[in-house]
């Protein structure tokens, strides 16, 4: 099928999304103010609407980043329960002032983690990936630019996962084995480039929400203790931001990460790579072919 016509039936599906939750918010809020008149009527229907959509489009993508829809035999987000194991992951990176933080941390505790870089980033901090490799973490594929993937269109996502690999290549890592979209963005055509390069796409099954402004240390340490379960992929941040980018702070992450590991290990947690966490882990479902283009809603960076 023809890239362009590709884009835009991914667009056509954004878009239907959004309507039936517009459509469906205000249907609500309609009823809800059929008792009403005048400008207070006005007030619920019209505001109501706005934020009703809103709150069930994040409902749905926080669904989808934990959960999925329908089949997805190649998608991991979590590995086996049987044992008290989480792996620790960082995207966004490698950045120049929070990833040597990070990596100090992890020294000082022996504890294994997993970064999902950029290869914009990689391009630029090369020595940064060279210390991830030289303290014996594992680094897999974000993206080069921190982009909607499955918006995409061939030409463009091709450019984005190949740049990558090789800028991670250039810095001296092997050929990597994971890949995880930003934002948990994907569609059957990345998973399938993701097969076709030989990487598993991994997402997670706990989040710090250290992404969100206003988040202390003591907040996301909080929120991971609080519901971590055997199996999990933790996610956090060691670079990126939703609205300064590469400019956000992750301090907090920075504060939080002793806290976290402190109480997995007073939890009776082994915090292990993530290699060793997938290595008896199943994905989402059995195998079957890949069908359609939809693609995935997700609120999450």
């Amino acid at each position: 099928m023809n890239y362009r016509l590709q884009a835009l039936l991914r667009w056509l599906g954004v878009v239907c999304i959004v309507g039936a939750c517009i459509a469906l918010a205000y249907a609500v809020m309609s009823l809800i103010g059929s008792s009403l008149t005048g400008y207070t009527k006005k007030l619920v229907v019209n505001y109501g609407t706005v934020f009703g959509s809103l709150g069930l489009l994040l409902l749905l993508g926080n669904y989808y980043v934990y959960h999925g829809f329908g089949r997805q035999a190649d998608i991991y987000r979590r590995g086996s329960s049987e044992r008290r194991q989480v792996a620790l992951t960082f995207d966004d990176g490698p950045h120049p002032e929070y990833t040597p933080q990070v990596l100090a941390i992890l020294r000082k505790y022996r504890v294994p983690a997993t970064f999902f870089v950029l290869g914009s980033q990689v391009d630029r901090y090369p020595e940064i990936q060279e210390a991830i490799l030289a303290d014996g973490h594992e680094i897999g594929v974000h993206a080069y630019h921190h982009l909607n993937l499955p918006t995409l269109s061939t030409v463009a996502l091709t450019r984005e996962l190949l740049q990558t690999i090789i800028a991670m290549i250039n810095a001296g890592s092997g050929y990597p084995r994971y890949l995880r979209p930003p934002r948990g963005l994907y569609n059957s055509e990345l998973r399938q480039f993701a097969r076709l390069l030989g990487m598993r796409i991994v997402l997670w099954s706990l989040s710090g929400e250290d992404w969100m402004p206003g988040r202390t240390g003591e907040m996301i340490a909080n929120r991971i203790l609080s519901r971590v379960q055997a199996g999990d992929v933790i996610l956090l941040h060691d670079g990126g931001g939703l609205v300064a980018g590469q400019e956000a702070s992750r301090a907090a992450t920075v504060e939080a990460l002793p806290l976290i590991i402190e109480g997995l290990l007073a939890k009776g947690y082994e915090i292990v790579p993530l290699a060793e966490l997938l290595t008896d882990a199943s994905p989402e479902v059995a195998e079957e072919p890949l069908e359609g283009n939809q693609e995935r809603v997700s609120p999450a960076l």
